[in-house]
């Protein structure tokens, strides 16, 4: 594209493109997307009753949930206790103001491979939606890295519960 025709992106949205997590940040929300996208392409794991194409992650996870294992590997276990320990907040608006949620701590009632892939979905909708980019600095910016690091790897183990999904997730990449 000839420069004359690209827009003027302000230092502010360069310094966050150029934050030093920027491919971090980018493999997850690229890694989630082609993900959704696979679920999206297995018919058993789109919403039924509306006209949107929207994945139905919880009956993905509760059709996988008996296959989970969160000893399965060291790196797993560890995102699956950092989520339980410390689980993403959402974040919401209270008297006017942007703020964040209590942690949704996982209850042990619903499977624990659907509260993780509603936990990773928040981090992804902070991700996605600015959350993760205040006015103000925040207090632990490792947590944001942890989230993401670990919310792969649950991404990770949970593509490997469905063979179909799997192959929709790698269709078209070879």
């Amino acid at each position: 594209m000839p420069t004359h025709l690209r827009p003027q992106v302000p230092e502010a949205v360069r310094r966050i493109a150029n934050a030093p997590d920027r491919r971090l940040a980018w493999e997850f929300f690229v890694f989630f997307s082609r993900f959704e996208y696979a679920l999206k392409r297995d018919r058993r794991f789109l919403m039924p009753g509306t006209g949107d194409a929207q994945p139905s992650w919880d009956r993905f996870a509760s059709d996988s949930n008996a296959a989970f294992r969160p000893e399965a590997s060291p790196q797993l276990k560890a995102a699956v206790d950092y989520y339980l320990a410390q689980p993403p907040r959402k974040q919401v608006r209270a008297n006017g103001e942007m703020s964040w949620s209590a942690p949704q701590a996982w209850d042990g009632q619903e499977p624990l491979l659907i509260w993780l892939l509603r936990a990773v979905r928040a981090v992804r909708n902070n991700l996605f939606h600015g959350g993760k980019f205040p006015v103000v600095p925040i207090a632990e910016p490792s947590r944001d890295r942890d989230l993401l690091t670990h919310g792969l790897a649950i991404l990770g183990s949970a593509l490997t519960m469905d063979p179909q999904v799997h192959r929709h997730f790698e269709e078209g990449l070879e």
